[in-house]
């Protein structure tokens, strides 16, 4: 019984630990981002650069406007010089463009502009899974009871499993490319959804009832030995009451065997009533 208690109390141990982790992941989950900054360093530097050669454009410009009104160009001159100075501008502005996009592509954090960007987006769907998890760890911690209702006990199973199939099809929806046909896009995320919620759920399940025979093999091995201990101690004292008065040999016979048949009832109505609680 000693060991019974000591697996038990480190169970509840774990299971509490882990509900805290789940806990703290749930409330931080979504302020993640907050410590990365809106635009990165990189991106900064660049628009930097740009906003440079905006201004010297732009100052040029005020020169070209300056030279015409001090008439130190006339103004066809002027027309042909703004015109090339326009289309120059355009080039060049497309081309800055152009490589801060590639700078940003190539930093892309599983394929969002920035790391913010995919935490403000993960963080808010992550603690859906994490819910997912409560309520079917709390489903099996009480599923006994739960039972005792058939449509309560069927209603929050339909429940935990919406939960995971909703919560893995908004994280693979966000996470999964978007370069396929929006038909074949939907089915994928629909198919990786469902396998991921019965993955899921079996494992959960396996690991609560892998937990839960651990503990029943110690509950077994304890019943096992008062068992024997009480069959060995019937056993003796039907010898000695044998020595004592052998015309009793029949009647302890039958008494023995009466013992040993209710005993294996017994045993097979235990077997039988642990095995319900785990499946």
């Amino acid at each position: 019984m000693k060991n019974q208690i000591q697996i038990t109390e480190t169970k509840k141990i774990i299971i509490s630990f882990f509900i805290l982790v789940g806990a703290v992941i749930i409330f931080t989950a979504p302020l993640l981002h907050i410590g990365f900054p809106k635009t990165p360093d990189y991106q900064k530097r660049f628009e930097d650069k740009i906003d440079s050669f905006n201004e010297i454009k732009d100052a040029e410009l005020c020169d070209l406007k300056e030279a015409l009104s001090q008439k130190k160009i006339s103004p066809l001159d002027y027309i042909e010089e703004i015109e090339l100075f326009g289309v120059n501008r355009r080039v060049e502005t497309d081309l800055l463009n152009y490589q801060l996009d590639n700078l940003i592509d190539n930093n892309r954090v599983f394929g969002f502009r920035s790391m913010r960007i995919f935490l403000i987006g993960f963080g808010i769907r992550l603690p859906y899974i994490l819910f997912s998890f409560v309520i079917l760890f709390f489903f099996l911690y009480s599923k006994k009871k739960l039972k005792t209702s058939i449509y309560l006990y069927r209603g929050v199973v339909v429940l935990y499993s919406i939960s995971f199939f909703i919560s893995f099809y908004l994280i693979i929806w966000f996470l999964l490319p978007r370069d396929l046909p929006i038909t074949a896009y939907h089915f994928l995320i629909g198919i990786l959804a469902l396998l991921g919620s019965i993955l899921s759920i079996y494992f959960s399940k396996y690991y609560f009832n892998r937990r839960s025979n651990l503990i029943l093999s110690f509950k077994i091995k304890e019943l096992l030995h008062f068992i024997n201990t009480s069959r060995s101690y019937v056993l003796d004292f039907a010898i000695k009451a044998l020595q004592a008065n052998p015309d009793l040999k029949k009647d302890i016979r039958n008494k023995i065997g009466e013992y040993d048949e209710e005993l294996e009832q017994t045993m097979m109505k235990v077997a039988n009533n642990k095995s319900s609680e785990i499946s």
